[in-house]
C-alpha cells in the first residue's frame, strides 16, 4: 500500500488524527514524544506493540530508539542493517508495508532472545523534507489478527504526523545538548558543569554522602600548541577528553572549561578514594605521547562537605590545590588544604602531593 491507495478514512477518526497530531507536536522532549504517539495511535488502532527503529547517520543500520510492549529490552538491545529484515525493506523502498504475518514472511529478521510468535505488523517509513529519518513499527499478536486497509491508512497518516514530532524534538535535543558541551571534546561545558554540581551537591546534601571535585591541568600544554601547531593540540584535547571518560564511572561528570583545564566530578567519593581517582585520571592522560614525549597533568582535590559547604567553594578549593601542584612541581595530585587559623603560617610542604 502506498500513499496514492490510502483507504477512505471516516471522518470522525481524521478529526481524532489531527486531534493526535496537535498532542503529539506539541510534545518538547523525545521522551514525552514517544510517550504520546504510543497513547494517542493505541487509542486510534488497537495494537499491542510498537517499535520506533531511527536510521543511523551514514543510513547503513536502523537503532530502535523506542520500544512498548513485550521484549523490550531485547528489542532495544539490537540494531541491524538497513539490508535485513521487513522494516529495512520498508525503508530502503520508502513504501508502507502491511503484513498479515510477519511471522511467516521470508524477509522476516527474528530480534534475538525473542519468541517466534505469530504476529501481524504494519512498518512505515517516517519521512521529512524527502529523507527517511526512521520507521514506524505496529504489531498485534496472534495468528488471524492482521490489520486491514482503513487501520493501516490510519497508522500511515499518523505516522505523517509522527515523523514531524520525531524530527522537531530530536533537533531540539541536539540543540540542549549542544548548548551542554564542548564543541571540542563533547565532554561538559562550564555552563553544563556547574549545573550538574549544583544537582549532585543537592544529592549529597539529603544523602549525606561526600561529593568529590577534581581539577586537572595539562603541563607545559602551550608548548605543544607552539611546537606542533594547534591543529595537533586540538587532537591531544580530544584524546585527552576520551581518556578521561575511559578512567571515571558512569556517575562521574567530566567537563572541560576551557583550554587545558578538566574538572571530574565523583558522588560518593572522599578521602584516599578520592585520591585514587584523581591518579587514574593522571595517569590515563600520561599514556599519550607526542613524538614519543609523554603528557603530564597535575591534579588538585577538593571534597564536600569536608573542603567546602557550596560549589563555587568546592572548585576554588579544589583550583587551589591544582596550582599548589603546580607550584610544587607539577604532574602530581594535591588535596585542599585544611582551614587555617588566622595568622597561623602555611604547611613547608604541599599537603597530599603524589609523584608520579
Amino acid at each position: 500500500m502506498t500513499a496514492q491507495t490510502k483507504a477512505d478514512v471516516p471522518a470522525a477518526t481524521l478529526e481524532a488524527l489531527m486531534d493526535a497530531a496537535q498532542a503529539v507536536l506539541a510534545a518538547d522532549s523525545l521522551e514525552e514524544t514517544f510517550g504520546r504517539i504510543t497513547r494517542r495511535l493505541s487509542a486510534l488502532v488497537p495494537l499491542d506493540d510498537l517499535v520506533i527503529y531511527e536510521v543511523e547517520a551514514g543510513g547503513a543500520r536502523l537503532q530502535p530508539v523506542f520500544a512498548e510492549g513485550a521484549w523490550v529490552e531485547e528489542v532495544m538491545a539490537e540494531s541491524f542493517s538497513i539490508d535485513e529484515g521487513i522494516t529495512g525493506a520498508a525503508v530502503r523502498a520508502g513504501r508502507v508495508e502491511n503484513v498479515p504475518r510477519s511471522d511467516l514472511d521470508p524477509r522476516c529478521s527474528i530480534v534475538a532472545g525473542t519468541d517466534d510468535q505469530p504476529e501481524a505488523l504494519v512498518c512505515v517509513p517516517l519521512v521529512v523534507d524527502g529523507r527517511t529519518i526512521a520507521a514506524l513499527n505496529v504489531y498485534r499478536n496472534g495468528a488471524d489478527v492482521a490489520f486491514n486497509e482503513q487501520e493501516a491508512s490510519v497508522i500511515e497518516r499518523f505516522a505523517a504526523m509522527a515523523a514531524l514530532a520525531f524530527h522537531s524534538a530530536r533537533q531540539r535535543e541536539q540543540l540542549r545538548a549542544q548548548a551542554r558541551s564542548d564543541p571540542l571534546t563533547g565532554l561538559l561545558n562550564h555552563r553544563a558543569l556547574h549545573e550538574r554540581l549544583e544537582e549532585e551537591l543537592e544529592r549529597s546534601r539529603r544523602s549525606g554522602l561526600p561529593l568529590a571535585a577534581v581539577a586537572l591541568d595539562l603541563d607545559h600544554f602551550k608548548a605543544v600548541n607552539d611546537t606542533h601547531g594547534h591543529g595537533e593540540g586540538d587532537r591531544t584535547l580530544i584524546e585527552v577528553a576520551k581518556r578521561l571518560r575511559s578512567t571515571v564511572r558512569a556517575v562521574d561528570a567530566v567537563a572541560r572549561l576551557g583550554g587545558e583545564e578538566f574538572v571530574v566530578l565523583a558522588p560518593g567519593v572522599e578521602g584516599e578514594l578520592a585520591l585514587r581517582a584523581a591518579e587514574r585520571a593522571r595517569r590515563a592522560i600520561g599514556e599519550i605521547e607526542i613524538d614519543g614525549l609523554r603528557l603530564s597533568a597535575s591534579a588538585g582535590v577538593a571534597v564536600f562537605p569536608v573542603d567546602a559547604a557550596d560549589c563555587p567553594t568546592l572548585l576554588d578549593r579544589a583550583d587551589a590545590a591544582l596550582y599548589r601542584a603546580k607550584r610544587s612541581g607539577r604532574d602530581r595530585t594535591c588535596v585542599a588544604e585544611a582551614p587555617r587559623e588566622p595568622g597561623a603560617k602555611p604547611p613547608a610542604d604541599p599537603i597530599g602531593a603524589l609523584p608520579r
